[in-house]
């Protein structure tokens, strides 16, 4: 079932009232090994080669053992190699230890680490949450994890993790400082877009306005704000400064569909169609199956098209 420590608890009772119970010893052995506890691991299987054992436990009593050395030689290299900031080398070591240590909450935490170093958030997260879950009042993986999250610009994550660590600790000082700021940050956003919803597109961006100041140091939430920022002044017709803004997302994400889109509204808006086919092409190239880009693309040509037939109403300067 996976309840290592439970089985250790029952294994532990069992040696205590019979001190010959080898396979006792011998699974507990192998389950200490999984936790990465070789020390105590090691005990038990040197305690086995001791008791007369029968030949198969013999046999994997002194397999076990030389694997305990050769994990032990691996765990010395990795923490060398991640203390010289060798996280890639680090890595490597740590997988072909956790693939027997599973249980090993430490070394999760230490190759998240290195993953945070490497770039590879995700995969952080991934051994972090493991992490949790193996060692009791985990409040420390708890608050990574919220860390992490709210870097990536998930701040719903983040305060969701945040809070978990909370309930473990209330007291714990860096998880309630990161659960006031997100906490603040996620209110913004939520009443921001509730805005957009209603219609209210002034207030709207007043209150990403106010986004930006609350976190200034995560780029993302500059550039998330910022975009629908543009989105707001194009619903609100406002197309030269909407193009200015989606213009500065686009330098930071060439690709942000919804910025081009935008940006793309606010162009007809100013009788800019061949500016706006282009930046419906280029959201299409992303996004493929997105109707509304498909049906703005198709008015922005047919607008060209007529743009580009004589009106002779204008010319002779009658209705």
């Amino acid at each position: 079932m996976g309840k290592s420590k439970a089985a250790i608890c029952d294994l532990s009772k069992a040696v205590e009232l019979r001190q010959d119970f080898t396979s006792a010893r011998l699974q507990r052995g192998h389950l200490l090994l999984k936790q990465g506890k070789f020390d105590e691991a090691e005990d038990d299987f040197k305690n086995v080669l001791k008791s007369n054992p029968s030949n198969n436990e013999e046999k994997e009593a002194q397999t076990q053992l030389t694997k305990s050395d050769e994990l032990q030689h691996l765990h010395s290299q990795a923490l060398s190699a991640y203390q010289q900031e060798d996280y890639e080398a680090a890595i490597s070591l740590l997988d072909e230890i956790l693939a027997v240590c599973v249980w090993d909450a430490e070394l999760r935490e230490l190759r998240a680490e290195c993953y945070i170093k490497e770039g590879e958030p995700s995969k952080a997260i991934s051994d972090l949450k493991a992490a949790a879950k193996l060692k009791n009042d985990n409040t420390e993986a708890f608050y990574k994890i919220s860390r992490i999250y709210y870097q990536l610009g998930d701040h719903e994550l983040s305060l969701s993790e945040v809070r978990e660590c909370l309930k473990l600790d209330q007291d714990h000082k860096q998880c309630f400082s990161l659960y006031k700021q997100v906490k603040k940050l996620n209110k913004q956003i939520e009443s921001a877009e509730e805005f957009i919803r209603e219609g209210r597109y002034q207030d709207a961006i007043n209150k990403y306005e106010s986004v930006m100041k609350t976190e200034p140091d995560v780029p993302v939430y500059a550039t998330r704000a910022k975009e629908r920022i543009c989105h707001c002044l194009s619903k609100n017709q406002q197309a030269a400064e909407a193009i200015k803004v989606c213009t500065e997302v686009l330098q930071l994400e060439s690709t942000n569909v919804n910025a081009l889109k935008d940006r793309a509204e606010a162009y007809l808006l100013e009788d800019l169609y061949e500016e706006a086919i282009k930046d419906y092409e280029t959201a299409q190239a992303s996004s493929e199956n997105d109707q509304q880009i498909r049906e703005g693309l198709e008015r922005a040509q047919k607008m060209l098209k007529q743009s580009q037939k004589r009106d002779y109403y204008k010319i002779l300067g009658v209705k």
